[in-house]
């Protein structure tokens, strides 16, 4: 019986991490819009609009590419805080188990910056970031990982792909393989 509890108790965790991700702001179909680029570039030209031309410009110091996704704090002010997280449709991206386009960007601790690819190794439904566990969670079956992507429990039979990411004063930077 203790089993049991054990898997209610997974499943009301992924659960209320798969609503989470559907009611924090910037989390939904924002994100979505947004994908269709994801060049550096344009999130520069996007964070420059943001204030009119205000003496605020901020110039990253992390390196930039075409394989390089930008998530300036200005347009993604949840990466600012600790336990904040951004899921993010990235055009060009496929993760190599399920071959969706999703990642998710978290910041676990302080000054701390973690990417992962965001479609579950079982069954392909995308993972979610739980601040309150400091870790990655699956809200169809309860698979758990830890930020660095490894498999800490339930039914997936590998990790999460880590991505590379650097952060500066401007923003998170994710490298895509």
């Amino acid at each position: 019986m203790g089993d049991c509890d054990e898997c209610r108790r997974g499943l009301l965790r992924a659960g209320i991490a798969g609503a989470a991700v559907l009611l924090v702001p910037g989390c939904g179909s924002k994100n979505e819009s947004e994908a269709d680029g994801g060049e550096p570039d344009e999130a520069g030209d996007d964070a420059a609009e943001g204030d009119g031309g205000d003496a605020g410009v901020c110039t990253p110091t992390c390196a930039t590419g075409s394989k390089t996704l930008t998530f300036t704090f200005d347009k993604y002010p949840q990466l600012k805080n600790v336990g904040g997280s951004v899921s993010y449709k990235a055009a060009g991206y496929s993760d190599p188990t399920c071959h969706l386009d999703s990642i998710v960007v978290a910041q676990p601790s302080s000054g701390t910056y973690v990417a992962v690819s965001a479609g579950c190794p079982h069954q392909c439904c995308i993972v979610a970031y739980d601040a309150k566990h400091t870790e990655f969670l699956c809200p169809c079956h309860g698979s758990t990982f830890d930020t660095s992507g490894q498999r800490t429990g339930g039914p997936a039979p590998t990790g999460l792909q880590k991505l590379s990411v650097c952060a500066d004063e401007c923003g998170v930077y994710v490298s895509l393989p």
